[in-house]
This record gives C-alpha cells, structure tokens and sequence, in this order.
C-alpha cells in the first residue's frame, strides 16, 4: 500500500465519526449547531480526501482497487445514516403521503393532504401526517417523481427508511455512471470520491432523504450520453429526470446534441431525435395526472413567490426596496432571464467538444444558484458529479483557483444555511460565511483567467503601435522606441504564459 493510498483509509476511517456524531444527536434541526459541527469536521477531512486523489497522478495512485475501497467507505457513510429519522427536512413526508395517496386511486395534485376527501388517509396517523409541510397545499413534485412515491409506497409503505433506501441506491448507481463518465474522459475512476464522500449529498440523502437522489443518476446519464454522442438516449435521460426534478430542464440548451457546423440536415438528423426524445417522454409523465386535474403543477406557481437564503437575489431584492418593486418578479426575471439569454447563446454557437458541452451545464446551473429566492441546500446535488469532472489540482486546499473549486468549496458552506431554524430568522453572520468564499473564489478565479488574455490584446496593440511609428517610406522607426515596446512585449508575454495543465488528463 503506498503512503498516499494509506492517508486515504486513513481519512476515510476518520470520516466515520462525524456521521456517527451526527447519528447520535437524533434531531439534526433541534440540534443544529451539534449536526453543523459534525457536517463541517466531515467536509474538512472530505477536503483532505480531495487533495489526496487530486495530487497523484493515476500512474501512482489510480486502480479500480482504490475505487472500489472509497466505494465501500462511501456506502459505510450512507450506512450509518440511513436508519435515522429525517429531521433535517419534512420533505419525506410528503413523498410518503403522496404515495399512499395514490395507492388509494387519488391524485396529489387534486386534494391537499387537509382537504376533506382525504380525511380516511390521516385518520390515527401519528407517523406520517403530523410532520408533512404545508397541509393546505397540492403537491409540487414532478409526474416522475410521483410515479417513483405510488410504486415505493406499493412496497415500503409508509417507511421512511424504505423510502430513503431507494434513493440511496439511486445515488449509488449515479456514482457508477460518473465513474464511466470519468473514463470517458480519461480520468481515473477514483475521482468519483469527490461525488461518493461528499457530505452533502450524504446527509441530504442518506438522512434527509430528498428526491435528488433519484434524479442523480439519470442526470448522469444524461451527461454520459452526451458525451458519446446518443441524441435519443441524450433526449430521454433528461426528460426522465426532469420528470423527477424540474430544474434539468434548464440544461436542455446545452445538451441538446447540435451539428457543427449549423445546418438543416445535421439539425433533423441529430437535434430533432433527441427534442422528440425529451418532448415524448414529458408529455407520458404528465399526460395520466392532467386527466381529470385542475392543473398537474400544482403547488409549483406559488413556490416562485417564496424565498430562502437568497444569495445576489438579496441584492435584486434590496433594489426593489429602493424602486418600489416586487422583489420576487424582478428576482425570477433576472434567474430565468438569464438563462434564457444564455440557452440561445449555447444554441446558436455548438460546443467544440464534449467537455465543453459539460461546462456549459456549470454555466447555466451557477446562475441559476447565484440568483435563485429560494435555494435550500440540497438544491446543488447536481453540481457534484461536474465538479468531479472538472476539479483540478492546485494551492487552494489542494485544488486549482478555479470556479469548480468554489462551487465544491459551496458544497460546504451552504450547510450554514440550517443555522436559520436555530431562531428561525435569517443569522447574517452564518449567511455571509456561506456566500463570501463562492464570490471571492469565483472572482479571483476570472481574474487569474482573463489577465493573460487582457495582456495578450495589449501586446497586440504595442505591435501594432510600434509597426505604425516606422516611415511608410524608408521603413525606418525611432530605435529608441522600438526597443522599448519590445521590451514591454517581453515582460506581457511572460505574464501570458499558461502555466501549463499538469495532472489534468485530456478530454475527448
């Protein structure tokens, strides 16, 4: 075993004892800052297991061996959470109730769970019942994921942990997706760490037990059928976790499979496919829950006039203030309005590479992030598998000054988010801790990116400055000067230089 291979057991044995602190304090919400002590000494040994994977190349440290250890430690991690009561969120009461629900011939997007055609449903139900959220509303959750409630309901019944089991496993299949997609890029299987020990996506779906964990893996294959190029299954994959979660459908601009170059011929042949692909199978989700319903997005209308730790959405909100304006319409303007503007962006200028296909995914989902009202933590569970992908080695906690290593930085601190129920309000301190290190990274990270390019122009306009002091005559120009600006040539085209891309594997 080689010295790094034995700090990464080591850590990961670690790594066991916050999530078994974390599974004695019972109620995670009562007992907020014990579970934020615990989340945050797993992320900082997570971080550890990070720079570990990344500062080795795969020569050294890579073997599906390897791969297979992180993935047993990984399911230890769920393990030990799985059988706890999910006290971070509610929301499992609610999957829970729309299952039985439909399992008695009803329609969650018909009857709330207070109204009085389902009084039998809630009659002596201390389990279920006292604990779903907002009594007096249909449900928002997707035809996918309402299919995916009636059919687990059929089996586990009102079980929580039967519930969460599916979802683990989901998350577990997603990382064996990630792990081909990985090698489809040429990286080695055990970056899938950076997705498998994340503690987000550990307690949120292991404990709290959300929904993203059955989108996880059909997102994934989204990705990986993209990459390999598969219109239909590219179509399909994402209409699928759509079905389960909405926001993939905001990606649709850049995975759609475009020609290169732009043409009729290459648009019916490998754009249309996969439109019909995404378009059918939305269409047979929500086709059975609009007969007969008053509208199958049900609570989802309402849900874009609430807010919770907003991020630049305070900003736009603060404005309103000034203006007189609603905050809310001018906050999903600005969310949606931008990734409008950017989906026709992706669509009219194709990707030159798969890779850059996925970067785009970055793009849409960090604005969407940045200026949602309403974004609880385990909203970015589907950054972690392009984080994975595009995380590079570097000086910052062992990660490269980039935007993926502050989204995976974000990860961490937006379990701050959960100080709120300690006094239910906002604690600005907690909030301010969570956002800064996303700003400051990001915007560090377009410094370092655009500065050699700036220099690059400059350096343009000095050539071309000193060609046009020569005499247009004789050729001839003031010595002096020319040997100044090459000078200064010099000095920006140091600056440019790439510093090079060691132990980034190449894309295909």
């Amino acid at each position: 075993m080689t010295r790094s291979n034995f700090l990464l057991v080591f850590v990961g044995t670690a790594s066991l004892l916050p999530y078994l602190a974390a599974r004695g304090l019972i109620d995670l919400r009562q007992n907020t800052v014990g579970f934020e002590v615990a989340f945050f000494a797993a992320f900082a040994l997570y971080l550890v297991a990070v720079a570990l994977i990344l500062r080795n190349p795969e020569g050294e440290i890579g073997s599906w061996k390897l791969a297979l250890g992180i993935f047993a430690f990984a399911l230890l991690f769920r393990l030990i959470l799985l059988p706890t009561t999910p006290t971070l969120s509610d929301d499992m009461y609610r999957y829970v109730w729309d299952g039985r629900v439909q399992a008695h011939g009803l329609s969650p997007y018909r009857y709330p769970p207070d109204a009085p055609e389902v009084a039998e449903l809630r009659e002596g139900d201390r389990t279920v019942w006292p604990h779903i959220n907002r009594k007096d509303a249909v449900t928002v959750y997707p035809p996918g994921a309402q299919m995916a409630y009636a059919a687990i309901w059929r089996v586990v019944g009102d079980s929580a942990i039967g519930f969460k089991t599916v979802f683990v496993l989901a998350d577990l299949i997603g990382s064996v997706l990630l792990i081909g997609l990985l090698r489809h890029f040429g990286q080695p299987p055990e970056r899938a760490l950076i997705y498998l020990w994340s503690p987000l996506l550990i307690f949120e779906v292991a404990h709290a037990g959300h929904v993203d964990g059955l989108m996880l893996p059909l997102l994934i294959a989204a990705f990986w059928a993209r990459a390999k190029e598969k219109p239909r299954l590219v179509g399909l994959s994402l209409g699928a976790a759509t079905l389960v979660k909405l926001f993939p459908a905001f990606l649709l601009p850049a995975l759609l499979p475009l020609p290169r170059p732009l043409s009729w011929k290459g648009l019916r042949s490998v754009t249309l496919p996969a439109l019909i692909a995404f378009g059918g199978i939305i269409v047979l989700g929500y086709f059975p829950y609009a007969i007969g319903n008053a509208s199958a997005l049900g609570f989802l209308p309402k849900y874009f006039d609430e807010n919770f730790n907003m991020g630049l959405a305070r900003t736009l909100f603060d404005v309103t203030k000034t203006f007189h304006l609603p905050g809310p319409t001018l906050a999903n303007a600005v969310t949606f309005g931008g990734l409008a503007v950017m989906g026709v962006v992706f669509l009219l200028r194709p990707p030159d590479s798969p890779r850059a296909v996925l970067w785009r995914c970055v793009w849409l989902i960090g604005w969407f992030t940045l200026f949602t009202q309403n974004l609880f933590s385990w909203y970015l569970l589907w950054l972690i598998p392009l984080i994975a992908l595009f995380l590079e080695p570097g000086k910052l906690l062992g990660m490269k000054l980039a935007p993926a290593s502050a989204w995976l930085i974000f990860t961490g601190t937006s379990a701050l988010s959960y100080m709120f129920f300690v006094r239910w309000r906002v604690v600005p301190w907690a909030q301010a801790a969570e956002y800064w290190p996303l700003y400051l990274i990001l915007l560090a990270a377009s410094a370092v990116r655009w500065w050699p390019q700036m220099n690059r122009r400059h350096a343009f306009d000095l050539l071309t400055e000193t060609q046009s002091d020569r005499d247009p005559h004789t050729g001839a120009g003031d010595a002096k000067a020319a040997k100044k600006a090459r000078g200064k040539l010099r000095e920006l085209f140091a600056l440019a230089r790439p510093a090079g891309r060691r132990g980034v594997a190449s894309s295909r």
